[in-house]
């Protein structure tokens, strides 16, 4: 239907290419105005839908609401015949489910994180109260009538579906999804149905749930026993899987938070939303609830690319990659980046800089140790008397000896005598009068610390310290951006080793179950697959889809049989394709986080090295009268020692005084924003004998248990005994 001409408020125009094909109609270009587009009805019955039309272009709603495709004008044959409506065209959108599903979101908003899909589900709340105030009830919502902008802009389309009322009459909206619509509606024929915006609550509740929770339905979980019902029975009996205060025999998907550690507020509007009939959040409330979400997000500790609310008890998203093995937000590079943000990246000589750094520290070595000109020291005094009166002994023995050499040859008939002066002298001079050294050994002790003491407090004047302190931080700073590199390096590599085991794997996340016709597969199993993580082709292993109820070994072989055949189409391509390409920035730029600061001071570092040193010279240049004085009394006490034959004690090594032993309590940290683990808790006391509380989710026994994390941390709370499977809570 290429060029075909229809009118538009009287005027010809041509339609060029058709964009859109759904049940009802075709949406096509208008050729010379490519901001405008057409729906041309394909179905029969026009009458009723030109009236429709009629009311919303009469009422002037397009001009009111820009970011609602409410129809402009009525498009007619050239004969004046109905054929369907102009609308503002809303481009460079994508529907809602490309981006909750985690697999399509890395293809479609790689850039997205977690912050990114709350403001989305904001602006979704924000769209639909805009269409609430200009008197239309939605009716039809779902998650292919939402469109999302890379910026998170949300624009709402298939408005001629919505239920309008105007002077000249009421008309509804006749169509819904059993997977978005209210337990009140379940099971009715929607035809001659008037609808609410309390109804519209209920399936924005659910878009939003989906759009927070990775593509989860809030109504799609495992039961304890018997048969798995469809999901639109699990709606009309309000079998809500996540809630923590109503039993409704069935527990949540694995690797998903509970809601009620995970951010309470939100919990309880979800509550109030599925669990009630009337009234339910409305969308002005939803979007208070949103943004204030929004302003709790912290970055978690573990993994950057993880934001959740401040008062988590853990991270959701660390545990439900962790159960499910799979990443639900890669980090993105636009395509633009280049290998380094630093300009002299590329022209980095690392080791021709440290030889420059080198060079500094050689060249004002000399200026490390203190210029002392001690003059000479001889013994002590003291030293001296204590020697003599371990000397004087033997002085008395030569005498004796000598007088008993005389006497033998004056008188040797006494020999007898003479002998025994003569061996009396030899034990006077064996006697040796014992002196205490421990005097002089202390004094050695007490003067080597006072000099090791001043020479630090040298340094520390002189700038020694923060020139040695600097150099070591480079040093370190080498060290680590050499490490940098060859994590880089070795990520490079790694990503040529597994390039085709990462082709095949994106090829298969470019095919959504969504868009997929597979015999059995409708909307309520797609979702039922998407609340268990499973949203693409790539998903779908024999593990995984084991482990969704309802899907039984005919529907997994078909599932199974849909990815041999598209695994059967893949082609893998030696060069390096774009995903290749975005894969190498992103190990270069990780490491580029890295390496810029490291790079940064190693740049500075010959140039704050010189500063130092020059200081350093000036003060050295001069002698220290303090330094001096310590260490003309430490010369002197090892000059003792020697002097009196006793060897140097070994002296301990230098350290600043120790602390007190009492601290004044450190000042509260401020908050943090990013999520930490708390520090490690005394062990849980054993439950009670007597205790019996039974879980307000699956009326199982619950027991005592002490929080750990989040904003309970150190409080003792009922836990289910069937946890990880049921995470029921109740306060004590």
């Amino acid at each position: 239907m290429n060029q075909q001409s229809v009118t538009i408020a009287g005027k010809s125009v041509s339609l060029s290419r058709r964009i859109g094909r759904g049940g009802e109609g075709d949406v096509y270009v208008v050729a010379d105005n490519p901001s405008i587009a057409v729906k041309l009805y394909t179905v029969t019955n026009l009458e009723d839908r030109a009236a429709k039309i009629r009311a919303f272009v009469d009422a002037k709603l397009a001009e009111r609401e820009p970011l609602v495709a409410f129809p402009l004008a009525e498009v007619k044959s050239a004969a004046g015949t109905f054929l369907g409506f102009a609308m503002r065209l809303i481009d460079g959108c994508k529907p809602l489910h490309e981006l909750y599903a985690p697999g399509a979101r890395k293809i479609h908003f790689p850039q997205a994180d977690y912050r990114f899909l709350v403001r989305t589900a904001s602006n979704v709340a924000r769209a639909v109260a805009a269409v609430h105030r200009s008197g239309c009830v939605i009716g039809d919502i779902n998650h292919s009538g939402i469109l999302v902008s890379p910026k998170a802009v949300v624009a709402l389309i298939d408005a001629d579906s919505f239920q309008v009322s105007t002077r000249t009459g009421q008309f509804l909206c006749k169509v819904g999804v059993p997977e978005y619509t209210p337990p009140e509606l379940q099971g009715m024929g929607l035809v001659g149905v008037t609808r609410t915006t309390n109804h519209d609550a209920f399936g924005l509740a659910v878009v939003i749930f989906q759009l927070l929770f990775m593509g989860r339905h809030p109504f799609v979980g495992t039961v304890r026993r018997g048969d798995i019902p469809p999901i639109h029975e699990n709606i009309a009996a309000r079998r809500y899987v996540y809630t923590d205060i109503v039993n409704v025999g069935m527990d949540q998907p694995p690797g998903t938070p509970s809601l009620v550690d995970f951010h309470p507020p939100l919990a309880a509007a979800f509550d109030q939303a599925f669990l009630s009939k009337d009234p339910r959040p409305t969308a002005e409330e939803w979007v208070r609830v949103l943004d204030k979400l929004e302003q709790a997000l912290i970055k978690c500790q573990d993994n950057e690319l993880h934001f959740v609310p401040r008062d988590a008890s853990e991270c959701a998203w660390c545990d439900m990659e962790r159960q499910l093995g799979t990443l639900l937000f890669l980090p993105y590079v636009p395509a633009s980046t280049v290998t380094g943000t630093d300009p002299g990246a590329d022209s980095f000589d690392l080791e021709a800089l440290w030889k420059r750094i080198q060079a500094v520290k050689s060249a004002t070595d000399i200026c490390l140790s203190p210029k002392l000109s001690v003059p000479n020291v001889s013994p002590s005094e003291a030293a001296r008397k204590a020697k003599a009166i371990g000397s004087g002994g033997s002085v008395v023995g030569v005498l004796m000896i000598i007088g008993a050499a005389i006497g033998l040859v004056v008188a040797p008939v006494a020999w007898f005598l003479w002998g025994i002066l003569f061996f009396s002298g030899i034990s006077v001079i064996n006697e040796k009068r014992a002196f205490d050294p421990e005097p002089f050994k202390s004094g050695y002790i007490a003067r080597e610390q006072m000099y090791l003491r001043e020479v630090a407090n040298w340094n520390k004047r002189n700038g020694v310290e923060d020139f040695l302190k600097l150099y070591a931080e480079l040093e370190a700073a080498r060290e680590e951006y050499q490490l940098v590199k060859r994590e880089e390096a070795r990520d490079v590599s790694k990503r040529g080793e597994e390039r085709k085991g990462a082709q095949l794997e994106a090829f298969l996340a470019t095919f959504p179950i969504e868009h997929a016709k597979i015999a059995g597969i409708g909307s309520a199993t797609r979702a039922t697959l998407a609340s268990y993580g499973i949203d693409t082709a790539a998903n779908i292993k024999d593990g995984r889809i084991q482990n969704v109820p309802g899907i039984g070994n005919k529907l997994s072989e078909r599932l199974l049989a849909w990815r041999r055949k598209l695994e059967a189409q893949f082609v893998y391509r030696p060069d390096l394709t774009a995903l290749d390409r975005s894969a190498i920035i992103q190990a270069r730029v990780k490491a580029e986080t890295k390496a810029g600061p490291l790079r940064a001071k190693l740049i500075t570092g010959p140039q704050n090295l010189t500063s130092l040193a020059a200081r350093m010279r000036q003060i050295a240049s001069s002698e220290d009268a303090i330094l001096a004085r310590a260490a003309q009394q430490r010369d002197q006490a090892k000059c003792d020692l020697r002097f009196l034959g006793v060897p140097l004690p070994n002296v301990p090594a230098y350290s600043p005084s120790p602390a007190p032993a009492y601290r004044s309590p450190a000042p509260p940290a401020p908050a943090s924003s990013t999520w930490r683990s708390p520090p490690a808790s005394p062990p849980s006391p054993a439950p009670s004998a007597w205790t019996a509380v039974t879980c307000p989710r699956c009326g199982n026994k619950m027991i005592k248990r002490l929080a750990k994390r989040g904003r309970n941390a150190g409080s003792y709370f009922w836990g289910c005994s069937r946890y990880p499977a049921c995470r029921g809570t109740r306060d004590i």
